[in-house]
């Protein structure tokens, strides 16, 4: 397409004059032996704390470093223009080559973060094909000179053991003007999943919620399939692995219509199953046969750092999911760093022009004052990652009265939601957010007024999930995400029959068809420990439930008129 070839040429242009710029101060920096600091001082989440014990200076970690792109303005314009249904390029997506042409890093950052790690001593692992992320393996010694501090260990109060650098990251200034994140030492895992035996013993029975349920719920019709390639993923943290007996046991006794064989694995697998990972599965799968399911699979070590190999991961090859659910995240304010936080955004973003969907569960920890990872002294936060201007955030309803009927903003936990401090209010979302926050009751604390989330809810409560060859009963926005996923993943298929595209970041159209969603009204997320404060579900998007719940079969007419407009332009 000229216009967007224009896009790049200018884009290009501007990006040489800011990178001889930034070259040129780097230069000027490091001839004076300036440290530049890329990631500021560690949070340390509640129950971890530092001890005297000592560090093996010879212990390895895998570090991940993120490599300045290039022409991100022009990238900016063409994501904007593929995922608004109002644009003359709506769908019509670079290919994964051109991409790669737009953001490859230029040679000078290259050949500096190179001759950084190579220095340094540190074995490069892997160069992603686009060149915007370099993976390699290091010693606690290495990184310490690198990352200017020192490591200490830390202990949780559950008795596990970590080695972290949490003092902040420094670099010689070359080498800060060269990339956005050096990771994979100085974050920690989300809090352990732990699921005692006499609460497990009291969810030995099958949930509400089941794929039959779901389908009922929101008008969920068969779509034809294509017969051309249509794959979903979800993505595993915290040590939580998919068990294929438990996969095969579920389709049998709830969705005879789907195989459910995972398709791929990237990363470890081990058949030892997790609640998160069965329920994300099982459902997403159940909900969406028409598709291949991969997983992404990552050790519960440091899970900012893991967000930003799961973005090199999806991006690094040429043929990848469509559709993608994430279960996981914090409402600790400052979590992740914000050099991370940025980077998970734009690698998203990057995903959304390939045409991938993300869909992020908004949270458990209600408005976010207080969350499993430490109190935020009076301030409300959404759910990180789902606080991300360029994925889905996917909230929680409940049934008032049993499976059918009136649904409200979920009360057996408290549905994430609310605004980021991190992000500005996205254009397409500016009208609702400014109409809510005229119209609610406010809460009686602190908050953000950046990027409103969730962005659409579905049950999210009571879902029959097996785990560990028993049937129990489980709740959390991590239910409502990849069903929600398997929904889009459905509307991939109907796009690919009327366009031969999918349907990308779908928020644009989201928001421009606020009537395929059922609006729920009430509600609230000030629940448990964040009782005193919190956002109302009231008429219109809300920061409790987003746009609603979806109506399938509207979404179908909506999803197959804009794709078949898309392939006439």
């Amino acid at each position: 397409d000229l216009k967007l070839q224009f896009l790049y040429f200018i884009g290009k242009q501007k990006n040489l004059k800011t990178m001889r710029s930034a070259v040129l101060m780097a230069m000027v920096a490091a001839s004076t032996g300036v440290m530049v600091q890329v990631h500021e001082p560690s949070m340390i989440p509640a129950g971890w704390r530092a001890t005297s014990e000592k560090v093996d200076r010879n212990g390895k970690f895998r570090v991940t470093v993120g490599v300045k792109r290039s022409n991100k303005a022009a990238l900016d314009k063409i994501f904007e223009e593929v995922s608004n249904p109002q644009s003359a390029n709506y769908l019509q997506y670079p290919t994964y080559e051109e991409i790669g042409d737009i953001v490859r890093p230029s040679a000078e950052h290259t050949r500096v973060v190179k001759e950084w790690l190579s220095t340094n001593g540190v074995v490069v692992t892997k160069v992603h094909p686009h060149g915007d992320y370099i993976h390699a393996e290091a010693t606690v010694a290495q990184i310490q000179k690198m990352a200017n501090g020192e490591f200490l260990t830390y202990e949780h109060t559950s008795g596990a053991k970590i080695w972290r650098l949490t003092s902040g990251v420094r670099v010689p200034a070359e080498v800060a003007a060269a990339i956005d994140t050096f990771a994979g030492f100085h974050g920690f895992p989300l809090n352990p999943i732990v699921v005692d035996k006499k609460l497990k013993e009291k969810l030995q029975a099958a949930g509400k919620v089941d794929p039959a349920v779901f389908r009922k719920t929101y008008n969920v019709t068969a779509v034809p399939k294509t017969g051309k390639q249509n794959i979903q993923a979800i993505a595993q943290f915290q040590g939580q692995y998919v068990d294929d007996k438990d996969l095969a046991d579920f389709c049998t006794k709830y969705d005879a219509g789907s195989d459910c064989k995972i398709s791929k694995y990237i990363g470890k697998n081990e058949q030892q199953p997790g609640i998160e990972s069965m329920l994300d599965t099982e459902y997403i799968m159940s909900l969406s046969n028409t598709a291949e399911t991969w997983v992404y699979s990552y050790p519960n070590i440091d899970f900012c750092a893991d967000l930003g190999t799961f973005g090199s991961d999806v991006t690094g090859e040429s043929t990848f999911p469509y559709s993608i659910s994430i279960s996981y995240g914090s409402q600790k304010i400052d979590y992740c760093s914000k050099t991370i936080t940025t980077r998970l955004s734009d690698d998203i973003q990057k995903m959304g022009t390939m045409g991938i969907t993300v869909m992020i569960s908004s949270g458990d920890d209600g408005s976010g004052g207080e969350t499993r990872q430490g109190s935020n002294g009076g301030k409300l936060s959404p759910s990180f990652p789902a606080s991300i201007p360029t994925c889905i955030a996917v909230g929680s309803t409940y049934y008032v009265n049993e499976v059918s009927g009136v649904e409200q903003a979920t009360t057996q936990f408290g549905s994430g939601g609310g605004f980021s401090y991190d992000f500005p209010v996205p254009s397409f979302q500016a009208q609702q957010v400014q109409s809510y926050l005229a119209s609610v009751n406010k809460p009686n604390a602190k908050y953000a007024t950046g990027r409103g989330s969730p962005d659409v809810s579905a049950l999210g409560e009571s879902f029959t999930v097996v785990e560990g060859g028993s049937t129990i009963a489980v709740g959390g926005t991590s239910c409502s995400s990849p069903s929600f996923a398997g929904l889009v993943t459905l509307l991939n298929e109907a796009c690919i029959a009327e366009s031969g595209k999918t349907l990308g970041y779908a928020n644009p159209l989201f928001y421009q068809n606020p009537k395929m969603f059922t609006d729920i009204v009430k509600g609230t997320n000030a629940i448990g420990e964040n009782r005193a404060a919190g956002w109302e579900a009231i008429k219109g998007w809300d920061a409790s439930t987003g746009l609603g719940t979806p109506n399938f079969g509207l979404m179908l007419g909506v999803v197959k008129n804009a794709c078949k407009n898309a392939a006439r332009k």
